[in-house]
């Protein structure tokens, strides 16, 4: 594993850590908010994208990205649901109107599936403006 992608998923864990502890603490869901493991995920996106060199690369890296997110999120769902207290992990503006159940078990199959082959889609993205941008830049006449 490259040194960089160990430091995303240290990066997305301590946010995941950060974020649980804020909402457990009671500190408003408007201001949990901004602990967003999303924003990771997305430079991690943007990084790997450029960074590696193949198409299973970037695979790999979009399931290690989303991997540390799913484990805190389903875990956070799990304290909630075995608490009962409200957390952020299962706030409306997130659940999307589900119960708790049907919640977790969105987050554990999403982050086995659609969640790292979206991530997937938008290194793909990267990669080929990137791509593209050395071609022009190997053409270029002058």
């Amino acid at each position: 594993m490259k040194p960089a992608m160990k430091i995303f998923i240290g990066l997305i864990a301590a946010i995941g850590v950060i974020r649980f502890v804020l909402t457990v603490a009671g500190v408003s869901n408007s201001v949990v908010k901004y602990a967003s493991m999303t924003v990771i995920i997305m430079a991690g996106s943007l990084y790997f994208g450029i960074a590696s060199s193949t198409h299973k690369e970037r695979l790999k890296a979009a399931y290690l990205l989303i991997l540390p997110y799913m484990l805190i999120e389903v875990a956070a769902l799990g304290f909630t649901w075995a608490s009962g207290r409200p957390t952020i992990f299962h706030a409306p503006e997130y659940s999307m109107g589900t119960g708790i159940a049907v919640h977790t078990l969105g987050h554990f199959v999403g982050g086995l599936t659609w969640e790292p082959l979206m991530v997937f889609v938008v290194m793909e993205i990267v990669w080929a403006i990137a791509a593209g941008g050395r071609w022009v830049r190997a053409h270029a006449i002058g």
